[in-house]
């Protein structure tokens, strides 16, 4: 796996590919400086009459509805006119509201990948989980038979993130157990991990290959920040730094 992480990142470095982000406020700075140490050129929208411009430019499309409002909903109808890009889908707060579980629902069947926490993909399918704001109420592993359904209905790639994260598609789960606790202290985690493997998509054209990868490498990033930073704050810069100049030698170790 460890040269295939490699190979992407040097692609990715390469070609600078243009990642259109359809997103929540809270967390726009911190995903898009993430893109930029990661080596891509992310670009975050508001207005709907240049997504069709932006969704040619763009390698891969990321749909993130945290701040959700009729406004954002018009953004996010008008991604779903883009043909032949890849939309990965973070389904934020999912199961909190009806709103966010319908919305979801709705940009579902246009997702190559959809990646949320274990609550978010559970109240996509008939269960009846329910999440604390945008945090999961359950662990990963419960989210599996969840993840599964959901591949296999809409032929897409879940990625469900917490403690340990399972990539599911229709034939294959892999499970990963890479990341540091503090990751959770910091606002927009999750869905910088989602902007991070719509990145990868853009040079891995496999769903499950770049969600995989995407994952794997954004946990061995938190690992090494935690070996430099014990508190949230240097964390994040910490982190940032990883994604940026990450220790390649400790990263081929943790994957022999």
């Amino acid at each position: 796996m460890f040269e295939k992480i490699q190979n992407c990142l040097e692609q990715i470095r390469q070609t600078k590919p243009l990642i259109l982000n359809v997103t929540n406020y809270v967390t726009m700075d911190f995903m898009a400086n993430s893109l930029l140490a990661l080596g891509a050129a992310p670009v975050m929208s508001e207005d709907p009459d240049e997504l069709e411009e932006l969704g040619a430019l763009a390698r891969s499309i990321n749909l993130n509805i945290g701040t959700l409002n009729p406004q954002f909903l018009e953004r996010a109808r008008a991604l779903m006119t883009i043909q032949n890009k890849p939309m990965i889908l973070d389904p934020v707060g999912a199961g909190a509201t009806h709103i966010r579980t319908k919305a979801a629902l709705e940009f579902l069947p246009y997702a190559r990948i959809v990646r949320g926490n274990a609550s978010e993909i559970m109240a996509l399918t008939a269960s009846s989980a329910k999440t604390l704001g945008v945090e999961s109420t359950h662990v990963s592993q419960q989210a599996l038979n969840a993840a599964q359904t959901l591949s296999k209905q809409y032929n897409l790639v879940v990625a469900i993130s917490g403690a340990t994260d399972i990539v599911v598609n229709k034939t294959h789960t892999q499970s990963l157990c890479f990341g540091s606790p503090l990751m959770q202290y910091i606002t927009g985690m999750g869905c910088t991990l989602t902007a991070v493997i719509a990145t990868f998509h853009a040079v891995e054209s496999d769903p499950f290959q770049a969600a995989l990868l995407g994952t794997t490498y954004f946990g061995l990033c938190g690992e090494q920040a935690a070996h430099k930073s014990n508190t949230p704050g240097s964390f994040k810069t910490a982190f940032l730094d990883s994604l940026y100049d990450p220790d390649l030698n400790i990263m081929r170790e943790k994957l022999c």
